[in-house]
């Protein structure tokens, strides 16, 4: 293709009267990923921009421009057959490039997923695109399910800059392209479901390794984000040595009403706008803050809102500023003291079954939290539940020993006239799909249990009880 300049880009085009769309674009506004839609000849288009930084950036822009590379991948796939936009042209300019595309108005798979009354057919329809890659020994280098569009009931493969065209296709080839894409919905994934996938994907033995490489993911993912924790990102920007939580900085002018505990380890204080839980423990008060970001970073609402971090000085405790959940709920065991003998069957089994699916969405994620007192769990007014005490989330893998000493911390803090039908109930319900053996589990819980005495904060004050005594 002849080039065509534009304000000091070279334009690549299988048209080049589409030159005419593209004389608004400037070297000087290139961004570091730029996206525009536009049309031509009853066509809807879409221009990506790649801005290069450093001097690797400068060496990549001359040798290897990313627009350049994903036209060239685009037109490849669409020879072998692999659905992705068709691509119309590119451009380089010193600051960077950019690649055009047919636009496809679709949904990502992720979104597809979530959506949809069969899972089935769109799980099948990845594991056919995956065995189609591995068979022209197509490694992508950055297939997250996001990078997967559903359009017409078809998927579409995108972000193609990072792709390579292999050689000799290994299995590590074969476990990037796998693990990549499965990382974000996996553990949202039922056994059937993942059987389903290995199967159609015609690859059942590549299944433990597969998903040994999503947990070493998701541990480095969560690892990198608590490195930057107290960086401005996405997710926290700073003001002074202050750091908040996107959107959050105009909260923490309120007036102090009152001290709702003090001990040796930490202190909440009650503003008329938000809670501050201060350290004295700097470790914890970190871990604090980082477990909030990874949790922002995840979207997942599973804790009192987090507002802002304040560091330590050398008069002063560092802090967290929390939502203030006064009049929205009561921790657990408060919470069953007083209502559960009034529930009936009915609605002891949807209470059991919301508090069960709100465990199941965090442990299905690997945070597991160290100390899962009644307590520590906060019941929300006909609307779920919270987990307390954010020092003590961690981010790793469940396994029997770690459920069993969860499990028995919770059925020790909670009031004995809960029931055992509900309290099995529970545990049925939160370790159906976890690959464990559950007979085990649950004789670990019920026999340590019973040796255990029972304490919890009642609706009177603290209360000490036994298993043995309520026999």
């Amino acid at each position: 293709m002849k080039p065509v300049n534009i304000n000091e880009i070279d334009w690549f085009l299988h048209d080049h009267e589409m030159a005419e769309c593209l004389r608004d674009i400037k070297p000087g506004d290139i961004s570091r990923r730029g996206y525009k839609v536009f049309s031509f000849k009853g066509g809807q288009f879409f221009l990506k921009s790649f801005r290069e930084k450093g001097l690797s950036g400068l060496i990549r822009g001359k040798i290897a421009p990313r627009g350049k590379k994903e036209y060239d991948m685009g037109r490849r796939l669409s020879a072998l057959s692999i659905l992705t936009p068709a691509p119309k042209g590119y451009g380089i300019a010193k600051a960077g490039s950019y690649i055009i595309q047919e636009f496809i108005p679709g949904i990502s798979l992720l979104h597809g997923l979530e959506i949809s009354r069969d899972r089935e057919v769109l799980i099948k329809g990845l594991a056919r695109l995956l065995a189609k890659l591995k068979a022209h020994k197509i490694r992508h280098n950055d297939l997250h399910i996001e990078n997967i569009i559903i359009y017409n009931d078809e998927l579409y493969l995108i972000d193609l800059h990072k792709m390579s065209v292999k050689k000799v296709f290994t299995e590590e080839d074969e476990l990037s392209n796998i693990s990549h894409s499965l990382a974000m919905v996996y553990t949202g994934m039922t056994e059937k479901e993942k059987g389903i996938f290995f199967k159609e994907y015609g690859n059942e033995g590549i299944r433990e390794k597969t998903e040994a490489a999503i947990r070493a993911m998701r541990i480095s993912w969560v690892e990198k984000k608590k490195a930057r924790a107290f960086d401005e990102t996405s997710i926290v920007e700073k003001k002074g040595n202050i750091l908040y939580m996107k959107g959050m900085d105009a909260i923490g002018n309120g007036v102090f009403v009152e001290t709702m505990k003090s001990d040796k380890k930490t202190e909440v204080l009650r503003y008329t706008d938000h809670i501050r839980k201060l350290y004295r423990n700097q470790r914890r008060l970190k871990k604090a803050w980082q477990s909030s970001v990874v949790l922002a970073y995840m979207g997942l609402n599973i804790t009192p809102k987090v507002y802002f971090f304040n560091p330590p000085s050398f008069f002063s405790w560092g802090f967290i500023a929390m939502e203030d959940l006064k009049g929205k709920g009561e921790e657990l065991d408060r919470f069953l003291d007083g209502a559960y003998s009034d529930m009936g069957i009915f609605e002891r089994r949807v209470f059991i079954d919301r508090l069960a699916s709100f465990f199941k969405g965090f442990l299905r994620m690997d945070i597991i939290h160290m100390d899962l007192k009644g307590c520590n769990i906060f019941a929300i007014k006909d609307n779920g539940f919270l987990l307390l005490d954010l020092e003590d989330i961690t981010f790793r893998e469940m396994d029997s020993n770690t459920l069993a000493r969860m499990l028995i911390q919770l059925n020790t803090t909670i009031p004995v006239k809960v029931r055992y039908t509900d309290r099995m109930r529970f545990f049925l319900n939160i370790t159906e799909g976890l690959r464990l053996n559950r007979k085990d589990v649950a004789r670990v819980i019920a026999r340590t249990s019973l040796e255990m005495e029972v304490v919890y904060e009642g609706m009177g004050g603290l209360k000490r009880e036994t298993f043995k005594t309520m026999r």
